[in-house]
C-alpha cells in the first residue's frame, strides 16, 4: 500500500454529485501538514496557512467512549451564516435522528482509528424553512496533549432544490447522506 502524495479528483459517485474543487483542496492541504504516522499532529494545523478554508471549516472534538459526543469547537463563519447561530460546543449529533448516531458514530471511529478521511453529501433542513445539501469532507487530526480525537471537517452548500423537512426544534437537522465515499489516507478504506 503506498502513501498518496495529493488529492486526487474522484470518479463521480451514482447519486451525480462529485467533489467540489474546493474540497479536493482541502485534502490536498490537508496532504501537505507534517504527520506522524498517516495523520497530522493537531499542532500542524495552523490556521493562517489554511485562511482559503477557515469560512468552511469545523473542527469537532470525538468522544467515541461511553456516551459519544462530535462536539464542534470551532465553527467557521460560512457554517454559522447557514444556521443563524452559534453552535460552537454543542454536539453535531444532536443535530442528527438517532436512528443515525450509531453510523455517524462507526464512521467517525473509522476516520481516527484506521485512519481515513470522509467525503459525502447530506441534505441539511434548518428552522428558517429551508433545506440544502452540504458537502462534508472531514480528515482526522492525532488527538492533542488531552488524549481527544479531531476532525477537520469542510463543508459546502451544493446546488440543486432540497425540499425542507421539520427541525423538530432544533436549529438544524441534518438527513443521511445521499452519497458518501471514504478516502484512502495511505491506510485503506472501510469496505
Amino acid at each position: 500500500m503506498t502513501l498518496q502524495t495529493k488529492a486526487a479528483a474522484a470518479p463521480e459517485p451514482a447519486s451525480g454529485f462529485s467533489r467540489s474543487p474546493l474540497s479536493v483542496a482541502f485534502e490536498a492541504f490537508w496532504r501537505t501538514l507534517p504527520k506522524e504516522g498517516f495523520v497530522p499532529n493537531r499542532s500542524s494545523f495552523l490556521p493562517e496557512r489554511a485562511s482559503r478554508f477557515l469560512r468552511d471549516l469545523v473542527l469537532c472534538e470525538l468522544f467515541l467512549d461511553g456516551k459519544s459526543l462530535v462536539r464542534m469547537r470551532l465553527v467557521g463563519s460560512a457554517f454559522e451564516d447557514r444556521i443563524k447561530r452559534n453552535v460552537t460546543g454543542e454536539d453535531f449529533l444532536q443535530y442528527l435522528p438517532p436512528l443515525y448516531h450509531a453510523g455517524a458514530v462507526e464512521s467517525a471511529r473509522q476516520i481516527v482509528d484506521r485512519p481515513c478521511g470522509l467525503w459525502q453529501v447530506t441534505p441539511v433542513h434548518f428552522e428558517r424553512g429551508f433545506a440544502q445539501n452540504i458537502e462534508f469532507t472531514a480528515l482526522p487530526l492525532r488527538p492533542g496533549p488531552n488524549g481527544v480525537h479531531l476532525l477537520l471537517v469542510l463543508t459546502q452548500s451544493m446546488q440543486g432544490l432540497v425540499s425542507p423537512k421539520p427541525t423538530i426544534d432544533k436549529v438544524m437537522m441534518a438527513d443521511t447522506a445521499i452519497t458518501h465515499r471514504y478516502i484512502d489516507l495511505g491506510a485503506g478504506v472501510p469496505e
